[in-house]
């Protein structure tokens, strides 16, 4: 799928790519061994060798720990030219603000969620 940016989408699988990448990148640079990284991630030197080569899958928790040890984000995965894509949808006010409104009920304990949906309802 291509954007009318000329820039395509970017999807999940991608972005592990991108992240074993980086990780195997690391490993090649001596940052680290496979065995060493193995015992700071808590897994098995075998279990990380395969999901590096591809032979195993990389799952969301291990994808978290490798993004927590290397201190980065999934936003640090992006090119320059991804930055500058966004959704349609997210340009509409109107859009903006539920985003906004669910940000803070994630932040705010259940009992402030009821009111806060009737102020938001009447508002």
């Amino acid at each position: 799928m291509e954007l009318s940016s000329g820039v395509e989408s970017l999807g999940f699988r991608a972005l592990q790519s991108r992240l074993l990448a980086l990780v195997n990148a690391r490993i090649r640079n001596g940052e680290f061994s496979e065995r060493g990284l193995a015992l700071l991630l808590g897994i098995s030197q075998p279990h990380l060798h395969n999901v590096l080569k591809g032979e195993r899958k990389l799952h969301a928790p291990l994808a978290d720990i490798l993004l927590a040890k290397f201190g980065i984000s999934v936003t640090d995965l992006l090119q320059p030219a991804e930055w500058r894509m966004q959704p349609e949808a997210a340009e509409e006010p109107a859009a903006d603000l539920e985003l906004a409104r669910l940000r803070l009920l994630r932040k705010r304990p259940a009992s402030y969620r009821t009111r806060d949906r009737a102020e938001w309802n009447t508002g």
